[in-house]
């Protein structure tokens, strides 16, 4: 998923969700959004890769985990899941005109740190043990793991 602050227009189908919203950029871009996603989506088979088919019931889906404004907490990782995508954005854009390959590199490191900070804030706001996570990185097969994960969190509407 990526934030088009420029008004692209796309050839082929598009979907797009029309908010500036850097929280709900970070949630889907997350690794438990990867995760479920991969389980989730209809995918297209690449020469080495699958590529993801973003169909809008498989958006509408995703179990967004809304922020209670009066919990400290949840409050506090939403902002800094914000800052951090924010940051992620410019991390992206310097790393595009980038020529140095030292520079290049580490740019991409503390684009690889600002995804793991994500992440574990993601991870915190869904309540995730430390099993889920590992079936969520991929550490462990995860083999009959994959649905309860998110089964505690309800798709919602968000606005």
């Amino acid at each position: 998923m990526v934030l088009d602050e420029v008004g692209y227009y796309g050839t082929n189908t598009t979907y797009f969700i029309p908010l500036n919203d850097l929280y709900l950029l970070g949630l889907l871009n997350s690794r438990l959004g990867l995760f479920y996603f991969t389980k989730t989506c209809a995918g297209l088979e690449g020469q080495t890769d699958t590529y993801l088919r973003f169909f809008g019931q498989y958006l509408e889906g995703f179990p967004v985990r809304l922020v209670n404004a009066s919990d400290p907490l949840m409050r506090s990782h939403h902002d800094r899941i914000k800052e951090l995508v924010k940051g992620m954005l410019v991390l992206h854009k310097q790393l595009k005109e980038m020529r140095n390959s030292q520079a290049k590199a580490m740019i991409q490191r503390q684009i690889d740190a600002t995804d793991r900070q994500i992440n574990k804030l993601v991870y915190e706001l869904y309540g995730l043990t430390e099993d889920e996570i590992r079936v969520v990185e991929g550490k462990t097969t995860g083999e009959g793991e994959a649905e309860p994960i998110l089964a505690n969190t309800p798709a919602t509407t968000y606005n």
